[in-house]
Order: C-alpha cells, then sequence, then structure tokens
C-alpha cells in the first residue's frame, strides 16, 4: 500500500487547484486567553498547550481539542461558510471570546448561540469553551440544555 503524506516545505493546492494549501506551522504552542459569559456572569481563564496548561480547569482536554483539529486539519476557530444555510433558532445568551496564539498563528474568534450554525460551532468547541457547573475552580457557565457530563 502507497501512503501519500505531505512534507513541510512542499506546496500544495486547494481542492480547485487555485492556491497553496496552508501547511500547518512548526510552532506547536498555544496561548489563549478565554472569557465566556451566560449573559449575567462571565468566567476568564488561560489555555496553555504544548506544554499544557493554563487556568482551564481542564486543559488537558481544551488542548486535546485544538489538537486534534490541527491533526484534521481544521481551524476550530474559523466561522460557518458564508453560504452556510443556518436554521433561525436560539441557542441562549451565551458568548465568548477566545485571543492569542494557536500553532504559530493569532487568533481572536468570537463564539454565540444565535442560530444553528453558531450552536454547532460551540458545541464543536465546548472543551475549550463551556465550563460546567462542577467545575474544582468553583463553577463554570454551561450552554441551555446541555447536561452537566
Amino acid at each position: 500500500m502507497l501512503l501519500a503524506v505531505p512534507v513541510a516545505g512542499c506546496a500544495g493546492s486547494n481542492a480547485d487547484g487555485d492556491s497553496p494549501a496552508t501547511l500547518p506551522s512548526a510552532d506547536l504552542s498555544t496561548s489563549l486567553s478565554v472569557t465566556v459569559s451566560d449573559g449575567s456572569a462571565e468566567r476568564s481563564y488561560t489555555v496553555e498547550c504544548d506544554p499544557t496548561g493554563g487556568t482551564h480547569p481542564r486543559p488537558e482536554s481544551a488542548c486535546e481539542f485544538l489538537d486534534l483539529a490541527a491533526r484534521w486539519g481544521q481551524d476550530p476557530f474559523a466561522p460557518p461558510p458564508d453560504d452556510a444555510v443556518c436554521a433561525q433558532v436560539y441557542g441562549g445568551p451565551q458568548t465568548a471570546t477566545v485571543t492569542g496564539r494557536w500553532r504559530g498563528r493569532d487568533v481572536a474568534p468570537e463564539f454565540a448561540r444565535t442560530d444553528s450554525c453558531q450552536i454547532q460551532r460551540w458545541d464543536n468547541a465546548v472543551a475549550l469553551l463551556a465550563l460546567r457547573a462542577d467545575d474544582a475552580d468553583g463553577g463554570g457557565i454551561e450552554p441551555q440544555g446541555t447536561p452537566s457530563q
């Protein structure tokens, strides 16, 4: 069996063949500040990866989420595509902002639960964004309708 593996430094192209593919950065370090609000209370914490640390009560889970996204070639901070069809459902007043560096690049996404696309985006990033009410550091913020795990 022949296995094709991309090699750093080689140019690639996107599915359309138009432009070079973005290769992952050799810098695997991550340093993020995350602020999550449920509409009345706000919590802030930090996440450090490679090595794992910060004030997030579960930094291993947050870093695993970010590492898996990178492994699959996905941007965990990308907004829904402009042509996405999103059901106009309201998932709650929760919002989150993330600022810092992820794998060598600056990021500053905002998250909300204002329609089905944004709810899905939030739910995908729940390991980074939402804290459970029973977290060891005194409580957290959960999306509405999401049971504690």
